[in-house]
């Protein structure tokens, strides 16, 4: 792991995952505002430098359903494109996949690597999502470095790989959605909003795409409203986010 003065160590880093558990499994959350704070979690506890979390429908199709980034985003499209890369063989065996340098991988993942390496990342691990005995999906995390993750790290991605299904169980359990297939739709659905809105919060502000979506998650999280809500604020509304982010 890297040893850069920036990186979360020690007991802390397990007190505050309580807070951040806790913030997962709020029932009155979205499918895809509870995947986001897992992701962002990780990013803040972890060596990680981005996070990603893809869920399988109920014909086994895995879709990307959060990013920490644009490039979190296209490493983890990447992988799907092309049935290659860690989040996809997570998936398949149900084992983590724990790879410090994706060099080692090219001749497994030709194009991941290549997508990987060229937006700065170099590491991934990649840690199952079970649901029972089933594996739905993975949470897979990306770094800058090729120093891998210590046990710390591993502990703190399984637990939060944890909480992402406690809170898929908790909000079926609120009733709303019955089953993961429709989770998983309800979320992409919202994906779809939050992807115009970027474009839409690009334009008006003379900002990058990542940019945007920073101001989105950072405007959700401070008015306290979900992405999606915030989103339609942008598309629907003709707003800019300014009060908020």
């Amino acid at each position: 792991m890297s040893t850069t003065d920036e990186q979360p160590r020690g007991a802390d880093r397990f007190e505050r995952l309580s807070a951040g558990l806790t913030s997962v499994l709020e029932p009155e959350l979205e499918v895809l505002d509870a995947m986001d704070r897992v992701i962002a979690a990780c990013v803040e506890l972890t060596s990680a430098t981005e996070a990603g979390i893809v869920l399988g429908d109920a014909s086994g199709t895995l879709h990307v359903i959060a990013s920490t980034s644009e490039r979190s985003s296209d490493a983890e499209e990447a992988q799907l494109g092309t049935n290659e890369g860690p989040c996809v063989d997570c998936h398949r065996t149900g084992k983590a996949i724990d790879v410090p340098d994706v060099a080692t991988h090219e001749s497994v993942w030709p194009v991941f690597t290549e997508t990987l390496r060229g937006r700065g990342l170099h590491g991934t691990f990649a840690e199952p999502i079970r649901l029972r005995d089933a594996t739905i999906g993975s949470l897979c995390v990306f770094a800058a470095h090729r120093d891998g993750h210590d046990d710390s790290d591993v502990v703190l991605i399984q637990l939060l790989a944890d909480a992402a299904s406690a809170a898929l169980v908790r909000q079926r359990d609120g009733g709303r959605l019955h089953s993961l297939d429709e989770q998983v739709q309800d979320a992409l659905q919202a994906r779809v909003v939050v992807e115009q809105a970027k474009g839409a919060l690009a334009f008006r502000r003379g900002i990058r795409i990542d940019e945007a979506f920073q101001v989105l998650r950072r405007a959700a999280h401070s008015a306290g409203n979900g992405m999606r809500a915030s989103a339609e604020d942008v598309v629907h509304r003709g707003s800019d986010l300014g009060s908020t982010a």
